[in-house]
């Protein structure tokens, strides 16, 4: 029986390409046997008009909930095996796997429904002409819509389906948190700013972005106010404006102070707040999607922050252990990264600290007796054993998720222009979806950090000598983690992902670059990503990220 109303229900490789798609699970297996990417199957697009909204219950149907939809979800991961063996090898290492690994299974087809329409292509059909033929003359009839009542929702909407959508922690994304028919002022104004904000750097319309300063001055005034009141200070909706507020400021703004002032005033509010406070799941939602904006802050000021203490590891999950995802273990572990730096950079001149790589082949320089310095023999105890807890996550993720990476050729993804350097790189790398990027990016990038600060505080001790890598392992392990970086980039910015990939790749990136150097065939590669993100999302992270600043 034919699919009813007149649409293909194929994959978009096959769609694209005019072909028969036998519409298989978890991939097409026209695509799979092609050895090229599957693109998935079309979405519904997420409609936040309450409008529709009551058009539906009056149809006697249930509209779906503002993120109910198929998100990756972390079930079977559990932080287990103690005594688990040596770091386990990444199946993106082994490039000769490739036909037998082919695409990596995907968990969930997407659900299925209309492509989005563009807002310009909107603004033009806000003016028709309607001719009507008399008997004695033809005249015109010229009508134009307002179009200022369409632009937010529809902004919002893009602002879901190529942001917010995936910028997920493991279980939940921030979208049950903002159902925008029920979220206060504040919080409606600071959704308003970022998504007039992002659309309008993305396609480069600056009325748009103009409008969204309104909106930000708005929400900025009604923030305060919210701060003043007892009741309000403590509300979700408070804690969400405050995080819609940062990331308005990471795209927007001109300068590259604005997101840090937000992302301090964010990190005080939860603070203030304390960690019993986030136990319930939309404030624990909101909570975990704001600890990697603090950590980030954090690393860029090279500060301790409050989430590496006990508390902030525990009590947020408390009530519920289980709900916990493989993302959040790790990301327990990036937030110890900012005072392990503090402690590094106190203890090292500026021309030695631990981002100095002009000698990288000389990472432990240094008398015997400056290194049995009780201080730096205390930061070297707690840099391993947060590097002994990255080890035991990446074992139980590689068991939980066997098939979470592959290698594979540039010829796997579509043309485009990142002109991705395989002689220099050798491979790309593939996920069978984009949470498990998102890990598989993070990891890598506490890898980076965890071995820098070991190689500038290297084990003194015949003990710590043979449990711990040698100085060669370290160095190779560090750029090993960078070349993975730079490998997963293409499914990153793969044009599904929308802004979401580009938005959490700057970092990594910007990481990675210390290491490479600008002048170097990687650098200047990463310098080219750098400016494609810009030009097609309006994300300017060098600019932003002023991180890692020794």
């Amino acid at each position: 029986m034919v699919n009813l109303g007149g649409r293909s229900s194929g994959c978009l490789t096959c769609l694209r390409k005019h072909v028969k798609c036998d519409e298989g699970e978890p991939t097409c297996l026209k695509c799979y046997k092609a050895g090229i990417l599957c693109e998935g199957y079309r979405g519904f697009p997420v409609t936040l008009d309450p409008l529709v909204q009551t058009t539906n219950q009056s149809n006697g149907t249930q509209a779906p909930e503002p993120g109910h939809e198929d998100f990756e979800v972390d079930d079977e991961f559990v932080m287990v095996d103690r005594n688990a063996p040596s770091l386990a090898e990444s199946s993106s290492r082994n490039p000769s796997n490739l036909d037998r690994n082919g695409v990596a299974p995907i968990i969930k087809r997407p659900p299925r429904g209309r492509p989005r329409k563009s807002l310009q292509g909107t603004e033009k059909a806000t003016k028709e002409v309607v001719k009507r033929p008399t008997s004695d003359q033809e005249y015109t009839i010229t009508f134009e819509l307002n179009f200022s009542a369409f632009k937010e929702p529809m902004c919002v909407t893009f602002l879901v389906q190529n942001f917010l959508s995936h910028l997920d922690t493991g279980r939940k994304s921030l979208l049950p948190a903002w159902d925008v028919d029920n979220v206060s002022g504040t919080a409606r104004d600071s959704v308003n700013a970022l998504a007039l904000a992002f659309y309008g750097k993305a396609n480069h319309l600056p009325d748009l972005v103009r409008q969204a300063a309104y909106c930000y001055v708005n929400a900025i005034s009604k923030l305060r106010h919210d701060l003043m009141d007892n009741d309000s200070v403590w509300s979700p909706s408070v804690l969400l404006s405050s995080i819609l507020l940062a990331r308005y400021e990471l795209v927007a703004s001109t300068g590259s102070k604005g997101w840090i002032t937000h992302a301090g005033g964010v990190e005080r509010l939860f603070e203030a707040r304390g960690p019993g406070r986030h136990q319930s799941p939309q404030e624990r939602h909101i909570f975990e999607a704001a600890r990697p904006i603090i950590a980030i802050k954090a690393i860029t000021d090279c500060k301790r922050t409050f989430l590496d203490q006990d508390d902030w590891l525990t009590l947020p999950w408390a009530q519920d252990p289980n709900s916990k995802s493989a993302m959040n273990h790790l990301i327990d572990i990036f937030c110890t990264i900012p005072g392990l730096l503090e402690e590094s950079k106190s203890l090292h001149s500026n021309s030695s600290f631990v981002w100095d790589f002009t000698s990288p082949t000389n990472p432990v320089a240094g008398s015997s007796a400056a290194r049995q310095d009780p201080r730096r023999v205390a930061l070297r105890q707690r840099t391993q054993e947060w590097y002994i807890k990255l080890q035991r996550w990446k074992e139980v993720w590689d068991r939980s998720y066997p098939s979470a990476v592959h290698s594979v050729k540039i010829s796997y993804f579509p043309r485009s222009d990142l002109k991705f350097p395989e002689d220099i790189f050798s491979y790309a790398i593939t996920f069978p979806n984009f949470l498990r990027a998102n890990e598989y990016q993070l990891y890598n990038t506490v890898v980076f950090f965890l071995s820098s600060l070991m190689l500038s505080n290297p084990p003194t001790s015949a003990e710590d000598l043979e449990a711990l890598p040698s100085v060669s392992d370290l160095l190779g392990q560090r750029w090993e983690a960078a070349y993975n970086i730079c490998r997963a980039v293409p499914y990153d910015l793969f044009e599904k992902h929308g802004g979401s990939g580009a938005y959490l790749i700057l970092f990594p990136l910007l990481t990675t670059l210390r290491l490479f150097g600008a002048g170097s065939d990687e650098g200047k590669w990463i310098k080219h990503v750098l400016v494609s993100i810009a030009n097609k999302w309006g994300l300017e992270g060098e600019r932003k990220y002023m991180a890692l600043e020794g």
